[in-house]
């Protein structure tokens, strides 16, 4: 696929990440290369992919706006699990594109909805208390209730969600190919309550007997009445990662960002 058009989305609070879209604008004007800032919901068209300079933030962003468009995440903050791409890699990265050297990885998104309230996400949707007290949260599966659980809350994750909130509460980690929905819970008032993981054909429904936030991909995006049903299922359409020619496999974050015990330190163990 020639490369006809970049879209950028730029994190505008980090220097380093505006200069670098100055560059690539340069670097667009050079070769003949369209380039424009994300200032609306894109079409996918072929020959366009879009820039992330930022943190996994920024591509979380850019994946909100952008179904079906590639995304090459540049890493301008601090931990860049999605954003995989270094910033002194960009213009490197960049040429690999235009020649087409690089892969397109699909990432599955969860719908949900609750009411007037929808949308997707690429990493994770949560179910938490709108007030500071527990929460007695249903969980329904199929035709039957899953668990009812006393604690703060619930989340949602993808497979590429995995790696953010969810590992933070001890929730498993799902490599990307996985295509299931991990559901963990936020500080339960019960012993022995595991992560529960479904597949990705599965239509899940949470429930409360109070007002509930519902967060999607670390935004609040409602307040959702007691008793009524938020329904969480696999999206339509995945989001796309641009994963340049060499750039890191999934392990290999694992033992950079997250300190997993790569392939060198097992031999040090020995």
């Amino acid at each position: 696929m020639k490369l006809l058009q970049l879209i950028l989305v730029t994190n505008e609070t980090k220097p380093d990440a505006v200069r670098a879209a100055s560059d690539i604008a340069a670097w667009c004007r050079s070769r003949g290369v369209a380039c424009a800032p994300a200032v609306a919901p894109i079409e996918p068209r072929a020959g366009t992919v879009a820039c992330a300079l930022g943190g996994d933030g920024t591509v979380l962003r850019a994946a909100a706006l952008m179904a079906g468009v590639p995304i090459l995440g540049v890493n301008v903050g601090s931990l860049g699990f999605l954003s995989q791409t270094p910033l002194g890699q960009l213009l490197p990265a960049l040429e690999q594109i235009a020649r087409g050297e690089y892969e397109i990885e699909e990432r599955m998104r969860l719908a949900y909805s609750a009411g007037a309230v929808r949308g997707t996400v690429l990493n994770d949707v949560v179910v938490a208390g709108a007030a500071p007290r527990l929460l007695e949260i249903r969980l329904a599966w199929r035709e039957g209730v899953a668990v009812v659980l006393p604690g703060d809350g619930l989340i949602l994750a993808t497979p590429t969600g995995t790696t953010a909130y969810n590992l933070s509460l001890g929730g498993p980690i799902a490599v990307p190919t996985a295509e299931c929905i991990v559901v963990t819970p936020h500080a339960a008032h019960v012993l022995g309550l595991r992560s529960l993981v479904f597949s990705q054909d599965d239509e899940l429904r949470v429930s409360a007997p109070a007002e509930v936030r519902l967060v999607a991909d670390g935004d609040e995006v409602g307040r959702i009445a007691a008793g009524t049903e938020i329904v969480v299922r696999r999206a339509d359409a995945p989001t796309l990662l641009v994963r340049p020619s060499g750039a890191p496999r999934f392990f290999d974050t694992l033992t950079s960002k997250l300190n997993w015990p790569g392939a060198a330190d097992r031999r040090r163990a020995r």
